[in-house]
């Protein structure tokens, strides 16, 4: 597809968008501007500061190696270069959204998602199922490159290194990043690792790199002497139960004051607070998408009211296909025994279609809006 035509579909699209609204009854408009407040709220936590604190120590350290000082060189002869900061937690820890709160909210990062603006910060997700030349090759379409066919492996890393130079890109965020462990061959892993190293001491543009997955990830580097002073990891713990009940319970107060229309007076106790900890496995991020599904199953089946159990229950069952009371932690009686993690995950699987033995989280399903 050209460019005049490119332009041409986001106009059409744009058109399509504005019938749409022109054509939405008042019910319907009040309640997608509500459920688009409850979407789009940001609530952080104190990871946030800790995140924005690692993230200083990358823009100092490159400020140190890129700010006219003699480049330091180690007992090897090595060119220290860039440095790495690992972010790591159970998936629905809230990881990739706070990592996209800071590069959307840091003056350093300005640019960063508008398209046809330039940005020092590039973010791709790793491919699943995960090999070194599809990953290169995804990052080289993120930096422009239009070519029909793939990159082979032998060449794709050289020509990303030289794109990131032309496009100015300092620092390279690969969310997902565990997906290295689907290789099985430690040959292969290492690999990976020695690629990523290779960036960062590269003499002429050296990279810094921000690496976001699952707790595994903090192997990267942890066994060569020489890089692991230069990789930092922030870890998002779990949540618990009553450690983190008021925290829990402040969550639904802040996402429902922006719905008028909705109550949640009868879910604020701390007996809900530890169902909800429970169906979420203890991760802030899911126990945000909870409530906000909860809050659209409010708004878009009964138009507002009081926010209740039945429409937590009803989210778990349509997020995971458990339709029966005994195996849905918000209303079963021995709600604390049910497996919710197995509920809430499914198996990545290769293209032959077997079973990598990576697991990623059933996708939200989405619901049309009233008439």
């Amino acid at each position: 597809m050209n460019m005049m035509n490119t332009r041409s579909a986001g106009g059409r699209s744009a058109e399509f968008l504005k019938r749409i609204v022109s054509n939405q009854t008042d019910k319907r408009r009040e309640v997608n501007e509500a459920l688009g407040r409850v979407f789009a709220a940001y609530l952080p936590t104190a990871y946030d500061r800790r995140l924005m604190e690692e993230i200083d120590w990358l823009l100092d350290s490159m400020v140190r190696e890129l700010g006219g000082q003699p480049r330091v060189v180690t007992p090897e002869g090595m060119i220290r270069g860039g440095r790495a900061l690992l972010v790591t937690g159970k998936a629905g820890a809230g990881k990739s959204r706070a990592l996209a709160h800071a590069f959307a909210t840091r003056p350093e990062f300005e640019g960063f998602g508008k398209p046809g603006e330039w940005c020092p910060l590039l973010s791709v997700v790793a491919p699943s199922p995960f090999t070194l030349g599809a990953l290169g090759n995804e990052i080289a379409r993120k930096l422009g490159y239009r070519g029909q066919r793939e990159i082979p492996h032998s060449k794709v890393w050289p020509f990303v290194r030289e794109l990131m130079a032309e496009c100015g890109v300092r620092i390279l965020h690969i969310d997902e990043a565990q997906h290295g462990d689907e290789i099985q061959s430690e040959k292969m892993a290492k690999e990976v690792e020695n690629t990523l190293k290779r960036m960062m001491q590269e003499a002429d543009w050296p990279i810094w790199l921000i690496l976001s997955g699952l707790p595994e990830l903090s192997r990267f580097c942890q066994n060569d002497d020489s890089m692991r002073r230069r990789v930092h990891v922030l870890h998002f713990d779990d949540l618990a139960f009553p450690d983190h009940a008021g925290s829990v319970l402040q969550t639904v107060r802040n996402l429902v004051a922006l719905c008028p229309s909705v109550g949640c007076g009868e879910v604020l106790t701390p007996s809900f607070a530890h169902r909800l900890l429970h169906a979420s496995t203890y991760q802030f991020g899911i126990v945000v998408e909870y409530v906000q599904d909860a809050i659209e199953e409010c708004l878009m089946v009964e138009g507002g009211g009081e926010l209740k159990l039945g429409h937590f229950a009803d989210v778990y069952a349509i997020r995971t296909g458990a339709v029966d009371d005994d195996v849905n932690p918000f209303v079963a009686d021995d709600w604390t025994a049910i497996p919710v993690e197995a509920a809430l995950y499914e198996d990545v699987l290769d293209r032959r279609g077997a079973p990598t033995g990576v697991r990623k989280p059933k996708a939200r399903r989405t619901k049309g809006a009233p008439e």
